[in-house]
């Protein structure tokens, strides 16, 4: 390993090395529990820190471990979103893990471990190193979505997502095999060579192909592997599920980019089989994700359902990938929306709602827009932002995804996600609707409303409001930096 290899990695070492210091507190010095968020959360500005410093001196693109993983701009743009969910779900966690009486170094040390297996599947080119990353990041999640394991519904949650897991595990390590035995190797600079110089893909490539598409499909929660989602959200401790809900995502969706790249570029005759594939995905998790979501009573559960549309309208980015119009600037900044509201969104459910083991419904948070003014206002502008009303991030995001799904003459699938957008601003403003429109039904009863959880959502709905007013300088700096392969 050299010095280059080795300066590459410091954000993940970083992380790594504040989640073991939290281990040893937590062991030697349980008193200072209460110092723990304070502490995950300066590694992960010093890792976004580091992270800065690395690509600002590096090259674009920049390989190290022989070419396993690479520094470009999409990819440093993808690690600061995936830090910023970090950072968010601790502030949000603080009150939850003291409210419930489960505040521990162990919850913070997986979150970093988690975030750091993240940050290595964004880097990384060979399909090997991806699967090791995932599964880093993946055994974590597991861990985290059964951390409240004094409650039922969080332990069945965390089952069903581990059950799951295990088997799309399996399916992407039997596609990477069968992608190996078709093409020799597991890098996929090889594998888009090896496809080129094929008169005919043959089966096993194609196989293998749709077993990581699937595998990731199921981390991004789309139709028809989303079924995980909504069990696990309502069981897992709900600051956890604003991280769930999007860091994983970002990671997988940059995965899912570079293997449906690899298609296009090393393979073009198969494109448009391909594109049809992706397509048929977007379109079902569209209308799927929105009209499941419209029958839920339950908070939780209709932001899992929503999160399922949500990677629809993302996965249009991908349906046409033209080497001349590569399609990562649309797709990141409609990342980091989806980030700043969702993770907004469950923040203040995880402060305005003290019941974790029961359902989370709307109608209980009838007038507490007037109780709880500040909270109410951050939940609004997310509800809006999702809804993709202006002037927010969210009607930002689905704008540029949408107008490149036009200009890459998708205008039928464009049609069809603006209406299926219309879809999901009635259950978001529902939930605004309530909030203010209705009288208040029960007074609440056992809050904790800290600094911390108050400064995650004032800092997701100010950026989702600040990206949505003043667009211009992320855009343009995307474009620029995103623009060549």
């Amino acid at each position: 390993m050299s010095r280059a290899d080795l300066i590459s990695l410091y954000p993940e070492i970083i992380l790594c090395g504040t989640g073991i210091l939290l281990l040893l507190l937590e062991a030697a010095a349980p008193k200072l529990r209460r110092a723990f968020t304070g502490l995950a959360i300066l590694g992960v500005l010093a890792a976004a820190r580091s992270a800065w410093v690395v690509w600002a001196h590096a090259p674009e693109p920049w390989l190290t471990f022989g070419g396993l993983l690479e520094l470009t701009n999409a990819t440093y743009a993808l690690t600061l979103i995936v830090l910023l969910a970090t950072g968010l779900c601790l502030l949000a966690s603080q009150s939850y893990l003291r409210r419930e009486n489960i505040l521990g170094g162990e919850y913070h040390a997986l979150l970093l471990w988690c975030a750091c297996g993240l940050l290595l599947m964004l880097r990384a080119t060979e399909l090997l190193t991806i699967f090791v990353s995932l599964e880093l990041f993946s055994l974590a999640l597991y861990s985290l979505a059964a951390f409240h394991r004094r409650l039922a519904i969080a332990t069945e949650g965390a089952i069903k997502y581990f059950l799951m897991g295990a088997f799309v595990s399996a399916f992407i390590l039997y596609g990477i095999a069968l992608l190996f035995g078709a093409t020799g190797s597991t890098r996929l600079v090889d594998v888009v060579q090896a496809l080129g110089l094929m008169p005919d893909v043959p089966i096993t490539a194609t196989l293998g192909l749709l077993l990581l598409v699937a595998g990731f499909g199921f981390k991004m929660s789309l139709v028809p592997f989303h079924a995980w989602s909504p069990d696990t959200y309502q069981g897992a401790p709900s600051p956890f599920v604003g991280f769930l809900s999007v860091a994983p995502k970002v990671a997988s969706a940059m995965v899912l980019y570079r293997i449906l790249d690899a298609v296009v570029v090393g393979a073009p005759t198969m494109a448009v089989k391909w594109s049809g594939v992706v397509a048929a995905l977007a379109v079902l998790s569209m209308l799927v994700g929105n009209l499941l979501a419209l029958a839920q009573r339950d908070i939780k559960r209709m932001l899992a359902y929503s999160g399922i549309a949500h990677m629809g309208y993302l996965l249009l980015a991908f349906v046409t990938l033209d080497p001349q119009r590569p399609s990562l600037s649309p797709a990141i900044v409609y990342l980091l929306a989806y980030t700043l509201m969702n993770a907004g969104a469950f923040t203040v459910i995880t402060l305005l709602y003290n019941r974790p083991g029961e359902q989370h419904l709307i109608d209980d948070l009838a007038g507490w827009g007037y109780r709880h003014p500040l909270l109410g206002a951050c939940l609004a502008v997310c509800m809006l932002s999702l809804g993709g009303i202006p002037p927010t991030a969210g009607f930002i995001g689905k704008y540029v995804v949408f107008l490149n799904a036009v200009g890459d003459g998708l205008l039928g699938l464009a049609i069809l996600g603006v209406l299926a957008s219309l879809l999901g601003v009635f259950y978001y403003l529902r939930v605004i609707y309530v909030l203010y429109m209705k009288a208040e039904a029960r007074q609440p009863e056992g809050l904790l409303i800290d600094i911390w959880g108050r400064a995650a959502a004032v800092v997701a709905a100010l950026g989702t409001l600040v990206l949505g007013l003043w667009p211009s300088g992320i855009l343009q700096w995307l474009i620029e930096k995103t623009a060549a392969r």
